[in-house]
């Protein structure tokens, strides 16, 4: 693995080769293993990360002992970079923590590691650079308000919006998808529990709507989906 990586990055995808080799030869690459911690909410802040392989969640955990999802994150995709504007001030002085908990979803799931003060360092040489990250940033904020209105309706709606938006990012021509997480994460990031998703999957499944095997799904009423969706 060389620079020509962080090219695949939204953030990174304008610089030119020295910019990249520059960057690059200052960032930390990490491999974690399933189910391994990356950061807890209390840790102090390091950086953010680029997944290159594998694929992490974002989660908190409730005062209750809930775990709550956030965010999914696959390969050339960030996290943990919204502090570096919104905490500039607490991360200079190493006063601030991780506002969430990351692990690794996948065995052998590698990270590069951009540390906050190699990125400050590099942003001051480079507007064009600070843009992206805001643009980043905005498309952020707009998932998580979207997510946020997600686990205020109901479960069949939330899960009904789930299967058609896995539908149209990864079975375009077909109606079967693979769930890429457990049914524990997708049961966590809607919101509910594992026994609610499994009752509502049978639901569908005995009104015709889908046909579960393990991960795969198979939709069969797509426009009763999309009526559930927007109910």
């Amino acid at each position: 693995m060389d620079s020509s990586i962080l090219k695949n990055v939204h953030l990174f995808s304008d610089l030119d080769e020295d910019e990249l080799d520059k960057l690059y030869s200052r960032c930390d690459i990490k491999t974690f293993n399933k189910g391994e911690i990356i950061f807890f909410d209390t840790e102090p802040y390091q950086g953010f990360y680029i997944v290159i392989e594998g694929g992490v969640k974002i989660f908190k955990i409730s005062k209750d002992g809930r775990e709550h999802i956030l965010y999914f994150i696959y390969p050339f995709n960030t996290f943990a970079e919204v502090p570096l504007l919104e905490q500039y001030e607490k991360i200079k002085k190493d006063e601030f923590s991780y506002p969430a908990n990351s692990m690794a979803m996948e065995e052998n799931t590698k990270l590069i590691l951009i540390r906050s003060s190699v990125f400050y360092n590099f942003v001051e040489n480079n507007s064009h650079l600070c843009l992206k990250m805001l643009s980043s940033l905005a498309k952020k904020l707009r998932h998580l308000n979207s997510h946020i209105e997600t686990i205020t309706q109901d479960v069949p709606k939330r899960l009904a919006k789930y299967i058609l938006s896995e539908h149209a990012t990864t079975a375009k021509q077909n109606s079967l998808i693979e769930l890429s997480i457990s049914k524990h994460d997708l049961a966590s990031y809607l919101g509910t529990i594992d026994e609610t998703l499994s009752r509502i999957l049978k639901k569908f499944q005995d009104e015709n709507l889908i046909e579960v095997k393990g991960k795969k799904i198979l939709i069969k009423n797509k426009q009763e989906l999309l009526n559930i969706s927007t109910r």
